[in-house]
C-alpha cells in the first residue's frame, strides 16, 4: 500500500507539473511604483500604431497554452507597432464572490510584462460588451469588481499601461446609462490610479457619432476618447457569420471609389473637430475589413483608414492580430504581408 501510495503521489505530482507547464512563468506586477504621469495627448502620441490581441485565443484557457508566444510580441515591435490592445473577457474568470481567478491573472501578468519587455504599450481592455449590453444590472457589479482588482493590481505599472473601461457599450447601455456607469468605474480606478490615462468610448458600439454624448468629467484630463470604424459596413463585413442579412450572405462587394475614400476622410475630420472642441485626444480602437473581401480592396481600405487616422492625430489599433481580419497567420507563423504593408508602409 505504501508503494502504491508513493506511486500515486508521484503520478499526481507529475500531472500537476504538466498542468503548471501550461501556464506562463510568473511575472508579478512591480512592488513599487514605476508610474510617471503623462498627459492624455502625449499618451496618444506614445500609443501610435497598435493591434488588438489575444481575445479569442485559447491562451486564456487553463487547459491550453494557446498560440501566443513571446516571439510574437518581439515581431510586432520589430514590424513597427507600438501598442497592443489586450482583449479581456474577464467575467468568465470571476468566482461567485466576483474574485478573478489567480491563474488567469498570472497569464495577464505575463502578457503585460512581456509587452513591456519588448517596448510595447498595453491597453487593458474589458471586452464583455455583449453580456453587459444585454443586462446592465447584472453587469455593473462585475465591472466594478473587475476594475477594483485590475486597478489595484497594476497601480505601480509605468504609464505604458492604459485602462479601457468597456468595449463597445450598446443595447441597454443608452447614453445616460453608460455615462452613469463609466463614471462609477472611473471613480474606482481613480482610487488607486489618480493620473493613469483611461480610455472611454460612446454607445452604439463606440460609434463616432456618439462621442458628443459622452459626459466626461471636466476636471479629469487623463481621459482618451475612442471610436471604432468599420464603414462601409457592407464591404468590411461581407460574408461574416455574425453579421445580419443580407451582409452575412453577400460577397464580391468592392471598395475604392473616390466617393468612398472621401467619405472616410470626412468621417475622420468630424471626429477631429470634436476632439479639438472637447480638448480630448482620440484612439481609433478598432478597424478592419473581414477576410472575405478581395485582398486588393482590403489593403486599400486599411491603408486609407490608418493614414486618415494618423493625419488627424489619432492613435490606432487594428482588429486584429489573429482569429479573423488576420494580421498574422499562425499556420504559416508569419504576417499577412499585404495587410502589414497597408498598416506599416515602411515594412520591407
Amino acid at each position: 500500500m505504501k508503494i502504491l501510495h508513493t506511486a500515486m503521489a508521484g503520478i499526481a505530482m507529475f500531472a500537476s507539473a504538466l498542468a503548471m507547464a501550461d501556464d506562463p512563468p510568473p511575472n508579478p506586477p512591480p512592488a513599487s511604483s514605476q508610474f510617471v504621469a503623462l498627459s492624455a495627448h502625449d499618451q496618444v502620441r506614445q500609443l501610435g500604431r497598435g493591434v488588438n490581441i489575444l481575445g479569442y485565443d485559447a491562451f486564456w484557457r487553463a487547459d491550453s497554452k494557446g498560440n501566443y508566444r513571446e516571439a510574437h510580441f518581439a515581431k510586432l515591435k520589430a514590424a513597427g507597432f507600438s501598442t497592443v490592445r489586450v482583449v479581456l473577457f474577464s467575467f468568465a474568470y470571476l468566482d461567485r464572490q466576483n474574485r478573478l481567478d489567480p491563474k488567469w491573472l498570472n497569464r495577464l501578468d505575463w502578457v503585460v510584462a512581456t509587452a513591456k519587455k519588448h517596448g510595447l504599450n498595453v491597453i487593458v481592455d474589458e471586452h464583455d460588451f455583449d453580456e453587459c449590453s444585454k443586462d446592465v444590472a447584472a453587469c455593473r457589479p462585475k465591472l466594478k469588481a473587475v476594475w477594483t482588482q485590475l486597478a489595484e493590481r497594476y497601480r505601480n505599472e509605468p504609464n505604458s499601461v492604459v485602462f479601457e473601461l468597456l468595449n463597445e457599450p450598446h443595447g441597454q447601455f443608452d447614453a445616460a446609462t453608460w455615462n452613469a456607469t463609466f463614471a462609477e468605474l472611473l471613480a474606482i480606478v481613480r482610487q488607486t490610479n489618480p493620473a493613469r490615462n483611461v480610455i472611454v468610448g460612446g454607445v452604439r458600439w463606440n460609434s463616432r457619432e456618439t462621442l458628443k454624448d459622452l459626459q466626461l468629467p471636466a476636471a479629469d484630463r487623463h481621459i482618451i476618447a475612442t471610436f471604432h470604424y468599420y464603414d462601409p459596413f457592407p464591404f468590411t463585413h461581407q460574408g461574416a457569420s455574425w453579421a445580419d442579412e443580407p451582409i452575412r450572405s453577400s460577397q464580391g462587394v468592392r471598395f475604392g471609389k473616390a466617393a468612398e475614400i472621401a467619405q472616410i476622410e470626412k468621417d475622420f475630420a468630424e471626429v477631429k473637430a470634436w476632439s479639438e472642441a472637447s480638448g480630448r485626444p482620440v484612439l481609433l480602437g478598432e478597424f478592419g475589413a473581414y477576410d472575405k473581401a478581395a485582398m486588393e480592396d482590403r489593403t486599400l481600405w486599411t491603408s486609407t483608414v490608418a493614414r486618415s487616422a494618423e493625419k488627424n492625430g489619432f492613435a490606432w489599433a487594428y482588429w486584429q492580430f489573429s482569429s479573423d481580419f488576420l494580421l498574422y497567420d499562425f499556420k504559416t507563423d508569419d504576417f499577412v504581408r499585404p495587410i502589414l504593408k497597408s498598416l506599416v508602409p515602411e515594412t520591407r
